[in-house]
């Protein structure tokens, strides 16, 4: 058979969606989007509140504290002018001048664009006059020989009381620009809250979101790996997301096409296998019964017990037979046959009946504690089952042993125990035992050695019934195995394999 390679076609290509860096790349910058954007936001707040208070109250203040310093020269200038017009010294009209000179200087440091009417206006105003003022106490002293009179100087006691003004004024407007500032910085500070009370949120159902899309593909692969696992080979595999996990998916459906192809050959050989051993099995079994009948003759007691070993040992074949022909039949029927109401203590019986020469020829004793019990199931799958729980106890009991087979029905659920004296189930063998093809390392006292499908089919028989078996400790009295089998009297619907 040719491998299947795991190519893909031209019409099954997709469109390239990013590798698994990529979609983690794209994720991070997506989850960080909102918090960047509340982070630039507070940043633009918070340099408009700066600007803002750089340009207003910063202003505010420069102005009152050069209000303050004109209100000085003014009084300089005033004291100045009235001692020169007292003393008529020369040197006082250069003070005053100086001080004047001053007040200029400190008028032009003065910044009048950012500054409020309130204080503009005056300030301009105060500026103005002291100019006026200046320039008429200038003009006297040149025409009248340095005469001044009261009058020419009562303007600077009207420039005092406007500076004064001017500069209780600039206090309130100082009072005024801090409190504006105070409201804005409560409003900045309520914006970068509610940024942040969105941009959190918004990350983190971003990052739920991209969680989602990355795990959903790895679950589905999980999911996949699990049903290549239980034998699930009839779907193809599609896995959507970044581009490593598609090529994954791609690799495992190559992997499932191969399986399901092998797992094909698998049941051609052992269907083959089977149907070749059911003839010449028969045959042996019926030469073997004939020699039994003493149709040829009659036969010694030697020739007697070797026709025995000649039935017990097709027997066993026959039922290793009849596990790999049930095996091959579960495995093409996901579910089982329609349920019928029988007997299963009297099924059970009857199994005895059937193995009653390995019973005698390995002197057993077995206990019956079966009582009448109705249920609805598969019949031929349970007798197989059955079977083969019984045929194990057979097998690996010792000569002169005991078996005991106990049947009840306790809430609705029959429950059969078998138990025996045998080596029993080691501990390292128990999680596996229901396992398919799987031999543990007791194998009993039979030549023939089993298929390792037996505890398998069991298992197999009782999930798909809803039922639960499990093993038991061993007791004083039956160290070997012990076996619980449950399963529900009635069926609702006989379904498949619970994996």
């Amino acid at each position: 058979m040719s491998e299947v390679e795991p190519m893909v076609s031209a019409t099954e290509r997709r469109i390239p969606t990013g590798s698994l860096y990529h979609w983690s790349l794209f994720g991070f910058l997506l989850v960080t989007l909102p918090l960047v954007m509340a982070l630039i936001s507070g940043l633009l707040s918070v340099s408009r509140y700066t600007e803002k208070s750089q340009q207003a109250l910063f202003q505010t203040v420069s102005a009152n504290e050069g209000g303050r310093t004109l209100l000085e020269r003014l009084i300089s200038m005033e004291r100045g002018i009235r001692q020169f017009q007292v003393l008529k010294d020369p040197e006082l009209l250069q003070v005053y001048r100086q001080h004047h000179d001053s007040f200029v200087e400190v008028a032009r440091g003065l910044r009048f664009d950012g500054l409020p009417n309130n204080l503009r206006i005056p300030l301009k105003g105060l500026v103005a006059a002291e100019q006026w003022m200046f320039q008429h106490i200038q003009t006297k002293i040149t025409e009248s020989g340095a005469s001044l009179t009261a009058d020419d100087l009562q303007g600077y006691a009207t420039l005092t009381l406007q500076a004064r003004a001017l500069l209780h004024t600039g206090g309130r407007q100082v009072g005024i620009e801090a409190e504006a500032l105070a409201h804005e910085a409560d409003r900045v500070r309520h914006s970068m809250l509610q940024w942040a009370l969105l941009a959190l949120p918004l990350a983190l159902i971003l990052g739920l979101l991209f969680v989602y899309l990355m795990t959903r593909p790895i679950k589905r692969i999980e999911r996949v790996i699990s049903e290549l696992g239980a034998g699930r080979f009839d779907r193809p595999i599609v896995i959507n997301g970044p581009s490593d996990l598609e090529d994954l998916g791609r690799h495992l459906d190559w992997m499932r096409q191969r399986l399901k192809a092998l797992e094909g050959e698998k049941q051609q050989f052992i269907r083959n296998i089977s149907h070749e051993l059911k003839t010449p099995l028969a045959t042996l079994r019926e030469g073997a019964d004939l020699l039994e009948d003493e149709v040829v003759g009659e036969l010694n007691q030697e020739q007697r017990e070797i026709v025995q070993l000649m039935t017990i040992g097709a027997l066993q074949l026959n039922g290793l037979v009849e596990n790999l022909l049930e095996y091959q039949r579960l495995a093409n029927q996901r579910t089982l046959a329609e349920p019928h109401d029988f007997d299963l203590a009297q099924l059970l019986r009857k199994l005895l009946d059937a193995y009653r020469l390995l019973v005698r020829n390995r002197r057993l004793q077995i206990v019956d504690e079966l009582e009448p019990v109705t249920v609805k199931g598969d019949r031929e799958a349970i007798r197989m089952a059955l079977g083969n729980l019984l045929s194990n106890a057979i097998k690996f009991s010792p000569e002169g042993g005991r078996i005991r087979l106990g049947l009840s029905v306790h809430e609705g659920t029959s429950i059969f125990l078998i138990e025996d004296q045998g080596e029993g189930i080691s501990p390292e063998d128990q999680p596996f035992v229901f396992q398919e093809f799987y031999q543990g390392q007791s194998v009993g006292r039979s030549s023939v050695k089993g298929s390792g499908l037996g505890l398998a089919l069991v298992n197999d028989t009782v999930l798909r019934h809803r039922g639960r078996i499990t093993l038991l400790a061993a007791t004083d009295e039956y160290s070997g195995a012990r076996i619980c089998l449950e399963l529900p009297l009635t069926q609702r619907r006989i379904s498949e394999v619970t994996q």
